[in-house]
C-alpha cells in the first residue's frame, strides 16, 4: 500500500507548525507511523508524542532536492502510514509536486491532501499584491485554514473569502478565530479521518507487515 503524503503550505508565521501539531493530535490513531519533513523552520516546534504507540519522526530539510532521496530512504527504514511535508509558501509548489510525481516516488507514495494555512490579517493583501506566489497554493489546496479571523473586520473577511472562492471553489475552508484554538476548531469541523475504519486499516497493515 502506498504511503499517503499530506502537504502543509503557507507563509512564515501563518501557523503551519501549529496546524501540523493539531493535525497530529486530532487525526493520528494508535499504531499509525508518521514521518514529517520540514522544509521551513519557524519558532514553533513539532510536538512528538510520548506514547510509543503513536510514532512520529521529524526530518528537517534545507534544500528541496534533498527530499528526493531522503523520502525514499526513510520510507524504507520506517515503513510509515503517512508523510506530512511542511512547505514554505514562498517556494515553488510545482517543484515539490514534480519531485513526488517521479515514477520512483509514485511507486511507493501518493499525494492525498494539500493544506494551505493563511493568516486572515494578511490574506487579502497577499492575494492582491503577490498573487503569483500565493494563488497556486490556494488553487491546489483541498483545505484552506484561515487563522485569526477575530482580528479582521467583516468587510475584509468577506472580500478575502470571496477571492478564495473565485480561485478555488471546491476547497473546504476552515475559519479559525485565532490560532490558539486551532485544535478544537479542527476537531469540531469533523473533516479528518480518525475513526474506527482508519484504526482497523492501520491494524491490518501492521499485521500484514509483521507477517
Amino acid at each position: 500500500m502506498k504511503v499517503h503524503i499530506e502537504i502543509v503550505t503557507g507563509f512564515l508565521g501563518a501557523g503551519k507548525t501549529s496546524f501540523i501539531n493539531s493535525l497530529l493530535s486530532e487525526s493520528q490513531v494508535e499504531g499509525e507511523k508518521i514521518l514529517i519533513f520540514q522544509l521551513e523552520h519557524g519558532e514553533q516546534k513539532i510536538l512528538i508524542p510520548t506514547d510509543i504507540n503513536y510514532f512520529v519522526k521529524v526530518k528537517e530539510i534545507s534544500e528541496i532536492n534533498e527530499i528526493k532521496e531522503e523520502i525514499l530512504y526513510l520510507i524504507k527504514e520506517y515503513n510509515p502510514n503517512r508523510i506530512i511535508i511542511e512547505y514554505n509558501g514562498t517556494s515553488n509548489l510545482k517543484e515539490l509536486i514534480d519531485i513526488l510525481d517521479r515514477k520512483i516516488h509514485r511507486e511507493v507514495s501518493k499525494i492525498t491532501t494539500i493544506f494551505f494555512v493563511a493568516d486572515a490579517k494578511n490574506l487579502k493583501k497577499y492575494i492582491d499584491n503577490i498573487g503569483g506566489l500565493i494563488i497556486p497554493f490556494i488553487q491546489c489546496a483541498n483545505m484552506i485554514v484561515v487563522n485569526n479571523i477575530d482580528y479582521c473586520s467583516e468587510e475584509i473577511l468577506n472580500e478575502s473569502f470571496k477571492k478564495i472562492r473565485n480561485i478555488n471553489p471546491n476547497a473546504y475552508i476552515l475559519k479559525v478565530n485565532n490560532k490558539y484554538i486551532l485544535k478544537s476548531e479542527l476537531r469540531e469541523s469533523k473533516v479528518l479521518d480518525n475513526g474506527y475504519f482508519k484504526k482497523l486499516k492501520i491494524k491490518f497493515i501492521s499485521y500484514r507487515n509483521h507477517y
